[in-house]
């Protein structure tokens, strides 16, 4: 059985987590649905895409640093 994880868990001694969409036996899958730690997972999951252009980095400015002054006059 398909099942899309919603709590983090292990299965068969691997990390599964938070998202993941697990193929599992039925007995697997009655128990962790029955914890509440996974869902019956739709039966075809999309794909993603790949974006066409990589994303332009985000340029920041330049930390000033305040000049420091020890008292006043």
């Amino acid at each position: 059985m398909r099942l899309e994880i919603l709590r983090q868990t292990s299965i068969a001694g691997q990390p599964a987590r938070v998202g993941d969409v697990v193929e599992v036996d039925a007995r697997d899958a009655r128990l962790l649905i029955g914890s509440g730690k996974a869902k019956l997972a739709p039966a075809a999951v999309p794909e993603v895409q790949p974006l066409a252009e990589d994303p332009k980095p985000i340029k920041c400015k330049p930390r000033t640093r305040r000049s420091k002054i020890h008292g006043t006059p």
